[in-house]
């Protein structure tokens, strides 16, 4: 109103002016009521705004908030400003976080990815572990701790006899036989405490048909997160017709060790025949060479006799007691030439690992035979006192070391057993080819034979 009342007061002015040259005075009335009646209008709105205009601010309350205007403008300004750090601080985090998530979900993708993977293979793990537990060719049950069957396969309900429902209304110790039942519960006592971790054994147990099966059991146990006992893995063989190719073996080794000492037997008896036939010999013999001769060859008969008649006595067929051999041995070379007791001791240091087959049995008792005889009939010519020491001793290297010495008079200068034309020397040379071993000899204070050879 205020600016229509400006706006009607300037056009009368112009009118006023107009009316000097054209006397339009009607119109020039007509604006000038218009004007009085915006001026009365504007005056009376005005009115109810005098009081609001008296309250009105004066300059320096005015300057006053404009400066308070300014400091605040300057403080938001500020605020804008460290709120747009804040902002571009936030998009950097925002912008981490938004990569860290990033990397975080493609971990996970990757750990998805890997965990269904784990998923797939676990479950065909178990699709052949299910496969094998089926249709494996032995018996494979899992067993609760109180003995019933908790699972079984096939195979296992062949071996018994029973359909998997029948058997898992049974516990092992049900189709146990007696006889083995004790041994088994004390297995798993055992296996439970911890003392072992697995067992097995030979057991029989009872089919549904009631005879009875040999099977071999072997048992683990599976245990919980916690370490509790769960259940026990049974693995069942059918060894009935090994018990059967075993009874059978056992019968017929039994028949050919009876068969094998009989043998024994006969050969060291015809030995014994032989040498009386040759002691027989010998009294129709005139010369005193020619009985020596004679004597000897009784003597190396008799030490083969000795030896299978230790044969005949060891309980392991195959091999003897070389140790004890060798004693009975000496003894009865001492007898044949009657050696004054006291007059020569024995000393001897034999190693309890000496138990040689007959391959080796002959040819070492042989040659003890004439080492140990050459000993008393050369060694101490003059009867004084003198020792005789044998000594048997394995090696590392699996090879034995045989020692006869003795401290008599000893071998004659530039001594060459190879070159002598003594049948004694020539068959501990021969032997000792014959065994594969070596031959060393020493002759200072006495003499010493060495024969080293491989455990053959």
């Amino acid at each position: 109103m205020f600016g229509a009342f400006i706006i009607a007061c300037g056009t009368t002015h112009v009118m006023d002016v107009w009316t000097l040259w054209h006397p339009t005075y009607w119109l020039s009335g007509l604006i000038k009521a218009i004007t009085a009646f915006v001026s009365v209008t504007t005056a009376i709105k005005l009115l109810p705004l005098i009081p609001q205009a008296l309250v009105l601010p004066s300059p320096a309350q005015l300057e006053a908030a404009n400066s308070q205007l300014a400091a605040e403008i300057a403080e938001r300004r500020q605020a804008e400003e460290t709120l747009g750090t804040l902002l571009a601080q936030l998009e950097i985090k925002v912008e981490e976080r938004t990569s860290e998530l990033k990397r975080i979900n493609e971990s996970l993708e990757a750990e998805i990815s890997k965990r269904k993977q784990i998923e797939k293979a676990l479950r065909d793990s178990e699709e052949r572990f299910r496969t094998a537990f089926h249709q494996a060719a032995v018996g494979i049950a899992h067993v609760g701790l109180d003995g019933k069957w908790l699972l079984v396969n096939q195979r296992l309900c062949d071996i018994v006899g029973y359909t998997p429902e029948e058997l898992e209304l049974r516990t092992f110790q049900e189709i146990t036989h007696p006889d083995d039942l004790t041994q088994s519960l004390k297995y798993v006592e055992e296996i439970l405490t911890g003392n072992i971790q697995t067992y097995a054994m030979e057991k029989r147990y009872f089919r549904k048909d009631g005879s009875l099966i040999w099977i071999n059991l072997t048992v683990s146990l599976t245990r919980k997160t916690s370490g509790e006992p769960k259940y026990f893995i049974a693995v069942v063989e059918d060894i009935s017709d090994r018990k059967h190719s075993q009874a059978q073996i056992q019968a017929s080794l039994r028949e050919k060790e009876v068969l094998l000492k009989e043998v024994y037997h006969r050969v060291k008896n015809n030995l014994q025949v032989i040498s009386s036939l040759l002691s027989l010999q010998c009294e129709y013999i005139k010369d005193k060479q020619d009985i020596e001769i004679f004597q000897q060859s009784q003597q190396r008969i008799a030490s083969m006799a000795l030896i299978h008649e230790k044969m005949y006595q060891s309980p392991d067929l195959a091999r003897i007691d070389f140790g004890e051999y060798i004693r009975d041995l000496v003894a009865s070379l001492f007898s044949s030439y009657e050696v004054n007791e006291g007059a020569i001791s024995l000393n001897l240091n034999i190693d309890s690992h000496a138990l040689f087959g007959l391959d080796l049995a002959i040819p070492c008792g042989l040659i003890i035979h004439e080492l140990v005889s050459n000993s008393l009939k050369y060694g101490f010519p003059q009867g004084g006192e003198g020792e005789i020491y044998i000594e048997i001793a394995e090696n590392f290297n699996q090879h034995f070391t045989i020692i006869v010495s003795d401290n008599g008079v000893g071998l004659p200068q530039n001594f060459n057993f190879k070159n002598t034309a003594s049948l004694g020397w020539q068959l501990v040379d021969a032997l000792t080819q014959q065994i594969a071993g070596k031959i060393n000899i020493q002759s200072h204070s006495g003499v010493e034979f060495q024969i080293t050879f491989p455990l053959i």
